[in-house]
């Protein structure tokens, strides 16, 4: 496998560097970009399959801290995706399903052929992955992810 330019651990968050330390001195962004505080809500314009992964996955993900407005695009993305799965998933348990079939090739010859929804069922979930990593929705990303804490309020010293 090749590398390209942007091969190599991806780089830690700013708020990361600054909690573990900076052992080897690169300049810190400390004017990382931050998405507004604004509460996320659905799209206009996802499939029926989307919305229902959207209703699953985004209040989980919104208590993670791991989605925000500025994740939104992304998270329409694993949303279809995810729902794209879930149909094919339907489609393996329906009566009658069977992961192999014989098929007659040009020259009349029967051979023996898998399913093409298991080869659709194999890409989508490769497509998938990096989107449960980026919203920590194995426990493998979780170890890896850092968000900031909420807020606490503001407790008077006279209480």
């Amino acid at each position: 496998m090749a590398g390209n330019k942007s091969s190599g651990r991806r780089p830690k968050p700013t708020a990361l560097h600054v909690l573990r330390g900076n052992p080897s001195k690169k300049p810190l962004n400390l004017a990382e970009p931050q998405p507004p505080a604004d509460p996320v809500v659905v799209p206009a314009g996802l499939t029926t399959g989307a919305r229902i992964v959207w209703g699953r996955m985004a209040p989980i993900c919104v208590a993670m801290g791991t989605l925000s407005v500025g994740d939104v695009p992304a998270f329409v993305s694993f949303c279809e995706l995810q729902a794209s799965f879930d149909l094919l998933m339907v489609t393996k348990a329906a009566p009658g399903f069977a992961l192999l079939r014989w098929v007659e090739d040009a020259t009349g010859d029967r051979i023996l052929v898998v399913h093409p929804v298991l080869r659709l069922e194999r890409e989508t979930a490769a497509a998938l992955r990096p989107y449960y990593e980026h919203f920590g929705l194995t426990p493998a990303a979780r170890s890896r992810i850092m968000v900031r804490p909420a807020a606490a309020p503001a407790v008077s010293k006279w209480a």
